[in-house]
């Protein structure tokens, strides 16, 4: 599982209207992608005011995760891209 967070500027938006064709391009074409890739997409959020959006994502590889944030995604943001487990999981590993 990954946690993906993406940042972008105001001159950035994906919602600038420059930016439009691209990212309605990706957007509706995001659940293909991920088929294609092998990604599940579990969540995707923005939160307009900060210029953020959220993915939650399952993969068996980061290199899948990297394909899926092409084009748009990747040049118009900064992002972080965390693998995170199940909490209970993470119990059963560091609580012994």
């Amino acid at each position: 599982m990954f946690v993906a967070t993406l940042v972008h500027t105001p001159e950035l938006c994906l919602a600038r209207k420059e930016f439009i064709p691209e990212t309605r391009l990706w957007i509706d074409g995001m659940e293909d992608s991920a088929k294609k890739l092998g990604v599940k997409v579990h969540g995707a959020y923005s939160c307009p005011t900060e210029h953020t959006l959220y993915f939650v994502l399952e993969s068996d590889d980061f290199k899948s995760i990297t394909a899926f944030f092409s084009g748009i995604m990747l040049t118009n943001n900064n992002g972080r891209i965390s693998p995170v487990n199940p909490i209970k999981v993470s119990a059963e590993i560091l609580i012994k």
